[in-house]
């Protein structure tokens, strides 16, 4: 697994991540918005309080995505 360096919040969902490969990628959120729990991060004030926490991000919900699932989007 990559760990992430730094996060990003952006408009409508997306997140920018760099990794610590120095790989940049635009993560948009958005298509894990619409089951379970992840719905809940469609309060904006929620979503934009996501931490880098080295091998996911993580909300204080606890929700959280891994490195890996966000080098896939």
């Amino acid at each position: 697994m990559i760990k992430i360096r730094t996060i990003k919040v952006e408009k409508d969902y997306k997140i920018f991540v760099v990794f610590e490969n120095n790989l940049e990628k635009l993560c948009d959120i958005s298509q894990f918005l619409q089951t379970g729990s992840f719905s809940e991060l469609r309060d904006e004030e929620l979503f934009n309080q996501v931490k880098n926490k080295g091998y996911s991000i993580e909300w204080p919900n606890e929700l959280d995505l891994s490195s890996d699932t966000l080098i896939s989007l």
